[in-house]
């Protein structure tokens, strides 16, 4: 049952990353965050039943602040950063710039997992820096390696959703 749930979450946030970058706003933001609190919490509900549960709804406000705080535009915050570090790149073609500029975002993406990680104890801390790395890493390669706009943004959305696994 948790691998249907897996599996189904991270399809649907896939499709719902897409869509938000095809203007449709709240399916990325708060579509997606509300997808994966929302399994998160029937995956540990199944195993057992406690209001403490719902603690795990906390991070539908808290990937949706990291969402809306960290994005990976060339006027946005991450990427004018980098772009003063590298002194180069507000174009938005220098690779060292995006790489940098969607590492970022993924790895400040990642944080909201830390409730999932608080719940279950020493093994979430270990699979949340796990994740962690993967999204910070996952999301500079995808852009990176992944050229066309509708398979990159299935792939972040895809990525983000791996959350589950904390």
């Amino acid at each position: 049952m948790f691998w249907i749930i897996l599996i189904a979450t991270i399809t649907i946030c896939a499709k719902l990353w897409r869509l938000g970058g095809d203007g449709y706003d709240l399916c990325r933001n708060p579509g997606v965050p509300i997808v994966i609190a929302l399994s998160k919490l029937l995956m540990v509900s199944l195993i057992w039943w406690s209001w403490w549960n719902l603690f795990v709804l906390l991070y539908i406000p808290a990937l949706w602040g990291m969402i809306q705080a960290f994005s990976y535009g060339t006027s946005a915050p991450p990427h004018k950063f980098w772009v003063w570090v590298f002194g180069k790149g507000g174009d938005g073609n220098y690779p060292p710039v995006e790489i940098a500029t969607r590492c970022t975002c993924g790895f400040f993406w990642s944080l909201p997992a830390a409730i999932f990680a608080f719940y279950h104890g020493t093994v979430g801390w270990i699979l949340f820096g796990s994740y962690a790395l993967f999204l910070t890493i996952m999301n500079g390669l995808i852009w990176y390696f992944i050229k066309n706009v509708e398979h990159n943004e299935s792939m972040v959305g895809a990525s983000v959703s791996v959350a589950m696994i904390v």
